[in-house]
């Protein structure tokens, strides 16, 4: 089972808000994989507001939103991708590609990130923000950065213009999982560089991107 974010309890691991109109998030990265949780643990367990956790990516989990490191395209039928068809519905993949289609020309680049809902109210957000072009492995070269940087950088936007609910806990898969040819190693320290970024920005509350 996921545990639920509980505001309270987890008040001390959140990530300050030090600017005016940002809120304070909690990320639960999720990885199913114990050798890849005691690595998240050792390489990432002292930034705040992060909590890793062994379990299924989706099964049972309660929070606003979740981060979806798919393809330009979105398709949901492959990988991690698939997860989220599974708990969301065949719809949701129709819904991203509608929206991709409008705004980005039937293509969401990397480094763009674009807020989904899901009609869960358990989970009524989807973080789309792609990590490869087409579906597949993460191969050509490791994007987990541009990804992770894009979706927490949209969730700031979201909160930031006051979008209703809020975003304010996040499930973050274990994208080592779908990346082929790269060691796990070098991609925990994009995640790690994604999120210092991401505390950072917080003196710099102009840097946004795109929200739903």
């Amino acid at each position: 089972m996921c545990d639920q974010i509980d505001s309270e309890s987890n008040r001390a691991g959140k990530i300050a808000a030090t600017t005016s109109g940002w809120r304070p998030v909690q990320i639960q990265l999720r990885t199913s994989v114990a050798a890849n949780a005691a690595m998240y643990r050792a390489l990432l367990g002292d930034l705040p507001g992060l909590s890793i956790v062994s379990g299924p990516l989706l099964d049972g989990c309660v929070a606003d939103a979740v981060i979806a490191p798919t393809n330009s395209f979105g398709y949901l039928d492959a990988g991690i991708d698939s997860a989220f068809a599974r708990r969301f519905g065949p719809r949701l993949q129709r819904a991203l590609q509608e929206r991709i289609a409008g705004e980005f020309d039937a293509e969401l680049p990397v480094g763009e990130a674009i807020i989904i809902p899901t009609g869960d109210f358990t989970m009524p957000f989807m973080v789309a923000a792609p990590a490869t072009q087409f579906p597949g492995y993460i191969s050509a070269e490791p994007l987990v950065y541009s990804a992770l940087h894009a979706a927490l950088r949209v969730v700031n936007a979201w909160n930031i213009a006051d979008e209703w609910p809020p975003i304010e806990s996040i499930v973050l898969p274990d994208m080592a999982r779908a990346t082929h040819g790269w060691h796990a190693e070098t991609l925990v320290l994009q995640v790690r560089e994604a999120l210092e970024a991401w505390n950072r920005a917080h003196a710099a509350p102009g840097q946004q991107s795109r929200a739903a």
